[in-house]
Parts: structure tokens; sequence; C-alpha cells
């Protein structure tokens, strides 16, 4: 009886140990599938999830599609790891059109990981590793670009016309506390965009303003010299006009107020299905209208600040008769703040009564001077001299 008993137990124990021989293999199985599927990512792979309709019970062909389609959305999400939302948002329509289309084309490998089946769908999990350096080229060529470093300061001189009738803040500064609804729809639009739009109401610098700067219809010296006034990176100036009940037409220009140049200009006309008498109605369809007309706007702004920005060029300044070291902190400072197109003021040499600094700045070395001895913030009366190595001697009078 005992020996029954034994032998009994000894079949049991052999059933346990063999179920739990199973069970860790099978989580041994599990846990190597999710380090193949979850393990770690580099800049250049993608996880992507593909879907794929059964039709007449084809699944080979569904497996094909979906395959494709996690491949495109593979690719559409490393665009928008790479660039972010706002550079995908301010080269949208490059992207869609000129990358997007022949992007699995730059795709090196892809492995299936998983699949399943739910209904009549295909599920398919996929890892591409995208060619980098493909891409980069193919970015280059169609034209899209990030800015680096700080957010583009953009002031914006937009007048309204209706009934024939103009209105602009610059007419009257201390009339227009609040602003137009064509500037709310600008601001908003380009602040999502990743520029830094300028507050004209909280920023109104102090200075006297000539006639030409007040008029309706700005000359472009007038226009750079706002720009100039409010630190601005870039000026967008223009008309929105109220055309009839239901249309509204923008003509804008933008101008780069550290080179003095324009960069583009564009016209979109827009219709408000409500009318224009409601201003929050107005306000929307003035964003639709912006937004449109941004979509080819804003990358022109955006790629040509970026050749500009690479082409700031170094300054070598010695500032001579000092008195003490408190007047070139407040040297360097009027530098930083007041001198637009400095991107860099760096100390380089300390001297009895004199110092000297390097500084990156976006122009040549006549713009820089302009800038500066034309500036009405400029804390010191200066004289200028060229040294004997072709730097630039301030002398304080």
């Amino acid at each position: 009886m005992n020996k029954i008993i034994k032998k009994i137990e000894s079949k049991r124990n052999a059933k346990l140990f063999f179920f739990c021989c199973l069970l860790f293999f099978s989580f041994f199985d599990i846990e190597c599938r999710g380090v193949e599927a979850g393990g770690k990512i580099e800049a250049n792979e993608v996880l992507a999830i593909g879907t794929g309709v059964i039709t007449g019970g084809n699944l080979a062909k569904a497996k094909e599609t979906a395959i494709s389609h996690a491949l495109t959305k593979g690719m559409e999400s490393y665009l928008l790891r790479r660039l972010g939302s706002r550079g995908v948002a301010n080269n949208f329509t490059r992207i869609i059109r000129e990358i997007i289309p022949g992007a699995k084309e730059e795709i090196e490998n892809f492995h299936i990981l998983t699949e399943d089946r739910i209904d009549n769908k295909c599920k398919i999990l996929v890892k591409l590793r995208v060619n980098e350096k493909v891409i980069s080229e193919k970015l280059r060529e169609a034209g899209v670009v990030l800015i680096e470093g700080l957010p583009i300061k953009v002031l914006f001189l937009v007048s309204e016309i209706r009934e024939g009738i103009a209105s602009y803040w610059w007419k009257d500064l201390d009339a227009n506390a609040t602003l137009s609804p064509i500037e709310i729809a600008l601001y908003n639009i380009f602040q999502i965009s990743g520029f830094s739009p300028i507050d004209r109401i909280s920023s109104m610098p102090q200075a006297e303003y000539c006639k030409d700067l007040m008029s309706f219809d700005l000359k472009e010296t007038s226009v750079l010299t706002w720009g100039r006034l409010f630190s601005a990176d870039v000026v967008v100036y223009g008309q929105c006009e109220f055309v009839d009940d239901k249309n509204i037409s923008l003509k804008i220009k933008a101008f780069d107020v550290n080179q003095g140049v324009q960069i583009c200009q564009d016209m979109q006309v827009e219709q408000i299905e409500n009318g224009v008498d409601n201003r929050e109605t107005v306000i929307e369809g003035l964003e639709g209208l912006v937004k449109h007309i941004a979509a080819r706007f804003i990358p022109a702004i955006i790629r040509f600040a970026a050749s500009n920005r690479e082409k700031a060029q170094r300054l070598e300044i010695t500032l001579e008769g000092l008195s003490s070291y408190k007047q070139f902190r407040i040297f360097r400072d009027f530098l930083k703040r007041d001198v637009t197109g400095i991107k860099l003021v760096i100390q380089t040499r300390i001297r009895k009564d004199s110092m000297s600094i390097a500084v990156e700045f976006q122009g040549d070395r006549a713009r820089f001077l302009d800038r500066v001895l034309h500036n009405e913030n400029l804390p010191f009366l200066l004289n200028v001299y060229n040294t004997e190595d072709g730097n630039i001697l301030f002398k304080i009078e």
C-alpha cells in the first residue's frame, strides 16, 4: 500500500515539475518577445502600427496594405519627432507634397514585431529604421528649415480698412490701447508657429515720433524704424480690407530689421460666411485667412532668418577712456539690449583705462557702427577709429 502511495506522489511531483517548467518557459518566451518588441529605440528607429482590411478572404493582401500603412505612419512619426510640431506646422505643405510621398524609399529596413487579426482587419506592429543622411538631404532640397536659438521677434504694422476708412494703431498711439481683430489673428498664428510677437501695447518705446512714422502708407525706411524702436527682428506690414459684407483681403510684406531688406510679400482673400458684423466671427474668419497666407509666408521668413543667422560675423571692439568698470558694464548692456543684430557679447581683454570685447553681429561693420552711433540710447558720446589690425576702437569723449 505504501509503495502505491509513493508511486502516486511521484507521478504528481513529476506532473507538477512539468507544469512549472512549462509555465517558466512560457513566461521566458513572453519576456523575450517583449524585449524584442519594446527594446531600446534608436534616434533613427520608429515603432508604428499599420492596418489592412481583409477583402474576399485575402489575408496576404491585407497584410501587405498594413505594412505599407505602418511604414507611412512611421515616417510621419519620425518627421514629427525630428522637426517638432512647430517645424512640421511651418513646413507642412512641403512635407506632405515633397517629403512624405517618397519617404518609404528612405527606409533602410523594417521588421514585423507582431501581428493580429481583429474581425476583418489585420493589425501589424513594425519597427523601421530611417536613413537619416538621405532624409536630411531631401529636407534640404525641399527647403525645410528650422530656426535655432531665440524665437524671432515680430512686430505687426497692419491696418484695417472698412467702407473706405482706414484705422491703424501707429496713427494715434494713445487712442489704440487694444489690439485690432487682424492683430489678434496674426499674433495667435505667429505665436503658434514659434515666433515671439511683440506686445506693442505694454512695450511702447518712449521716443519722439515724426510724421513719417504716423502715416497710413509707410515708407520702407519708416517700417524698419518702427522695427528698431521695438527691437524686432521682423516687421509684418500691410493692409487688411473688408471688401464687402463677406469678403476680406489681406496684403502683407515682411521686412528683416537687421538686414534692412524686404523678405517676402503675399496676398489672400477669404470669405466669412456669417458676415463681418460680429467681432468673434470676424476674428475666427481672420484666423482662417491668416492660416492660409501663413502656410506660404512664414516658411519664407524662417528660411531667410536661418540663412542670415548663419552669416553673423565676429567684430573685435576696444573701448577707451573708461573711468570705472561700471562704465564698461553700461556699454556692454547697451550693446546687448539696444543694438539689434547683436547675438553675443564677450569680454576679451582688460587694461588700465580700456577694455576689449568680441561681438557676434548679424550684418557688416558699417551697419554695426550706424546702429551704435545713431542709437538714441547710446550711453556715452563716442569717437570711432580703426586700429592697426583693422578692429574697431571707440573713445569716450
